[in-house]
């Protein structure tokens, strides 16, 4: 399984992230999987800051897909 660069990883995250934003304007972070095929998984961690934007600060193979 090809591993990705954190930059491969964060730009893929950024463009699906928005799928991902809780409904309650409370939550402060999230995660979610994906795949980049044809079957590198990944876990991507987002914080939203003061100004109501998530921000990308983590991610991990995820190898139990």
């Amino acid at each position: 399984m090809k591993q990705h660069s954190k930059e491969q990883v964060e730009a893929t995250a950024n463009s699906i992230v928005n799928h991902f934003i809780p409904k309650n304007p409370e939550e402060t972070k999230l995660s979610f999987h994906f795949t980049i095929p044809p079957s590198s998984n990944y876990k991507v961690s987002y914080e939203k800051d003061a100004k109501g934007s998530w921000n990308f600060v983590a991610y991990e193979m995820d190898e139990s897909k």
